[in-house]
């Protein structure tokens, strides 16, 4: 069950990646207002979501399969 809600992290974790690449397109849009205003606030999301996504790697690892 463990790893089982792990693999569902995991893939929330990629639908959220998912969403932050639209927000990160959409504000690299020069045409719209607010462009680029995001920028500093998407780099932090993008590296949080490679820790989170990192830990989650390590602790299927660490669940033993039985």
């Amino acid at each position: 069950m463990k790893k089982y809600t792990l693999g569902n992290m995991a893939g929330m974790l990629d639908q959220l990646r998912q969403k932050v690449d639209v927000l990160n397109a959409l504000d690299n849009d020069s045409t719209a207002s607010g462009a680029y205003d995001l920028h500093d606030q998407l780099t932090t999301m993008y590296k949080t979501l490679e820790n989170f996504d990192a830990v989650v790697k390590r602790a299927v690892a660490v669940v033993p399969s039985k």
